[in-house]
């Protein structure tokens, strides 16, 4: 049985700024007995944060839209747009999208400011926008088409599938792989094992617990202080430096 735990407690009205229209929502859900949170959202910046001590699940969704006039936006946010949270069993989704018709030159976003529990899993398929996530404790697996994304402060599994944006890591306990298509990786502190591959652009490793496993296209690849061995698969078309690692170094050409 689907339980709906949406509870929509703020409406600020539209707010116009040189033709910029401007709405923001609330949305909340109780989180006992909630161990997972899956977001699926459009275009538009998306900050997550693990709260102490909370027992709520907050969503801050600011609605933005350009070129459009103050009929337009209201007809687009009563029509064209999904922002709902609601609970199944053991989790809680947020659906968050704005379906603007193609060829119209309107350009609209939802940004999303999300706290959860700090110990919760979380889920996220993202098409475009940039990513801020931290202080989780609890399995974190992205999908997102462009942006950047920036981790810090993760106790879990960590897996990101990135089509293009830099990434950066940070404080990480547990285990992370990387699946990108271009833009620039930074990882540093992580306590288990690392594994990337990259199509195109740098990566710098530093601090790492485990063991390493790199396979890249282009771009450089600097490699410092690892604990257990490090493996690079495909060392691409840029510059490859390893030091101070404890373990053995394997360089596969």
């Amino acid at each position: 049985m689907k339980s709906a735990a949406l509870l929509l407690l703020a409406l600020l009205p539209a707010v116009a700024l040189a033709g910029t229209y401007r709405e923001t929502r609330y949305l909340e859900s109780p989180a006992g007995g909630v161990h997972a949170l899956i977001v699926r959202c459009g275009a538009g910046e998306l900050t997550l944060k693990g709260i102490d001590g909370t027992a709520t699940i907050e969503v801050f969704a600011e609605i933005e839209s350009e070129g459009k006039d103050e009929e337009e936006f209201k007809l687009m946010t009563d029509k064209l747009m999904q922002l709902e949270l609601r609970r199944e069993y053991d989790r809680a989704l947020l659906f968050s999208n704005l379906a603007i018709p193609p060829l119209t030159g309107k350009d609209a976003r939802i940004h999303l400011n999300i706290q959860v529990p700090v110990n919760m899993n979380v889920r996220i398929v993202d098409s475009s926008g940039s990513m801020i996530i931290s202080n989780l404790i609890g399995n974190l697996s992205i999908d997102d088409d462009s942006g950047n994304i920036t981790l810090a402060n993760i106790t879990g599994r960590v897996q990101i599938a990135d089509g293009s944006g830099d990434i950066e890591v940070e404080d990480i306990q547990g285990r992370l792989e990387i699946v990108d298509g271009s833009g620039d990786i930074a990882i540093q502190h992580v306590t288990g094992d690392v594994n990337i591959q990259d199509a195109s652009g740098g990566i710098e490793i530093n601090d790492i617990g485990g063991s390493v496993t790199v396979s890249d296209g282009s771009g450089s690849i600097d490699i410092y202080r690892v604990k257990k061995n490090v493996f690079i698969r495909e060392s691409g078309s840029g510059k490859l430096d390893i030091d101070g690692v404890q373990g053995n170094v394997t360089i596969r050409n």
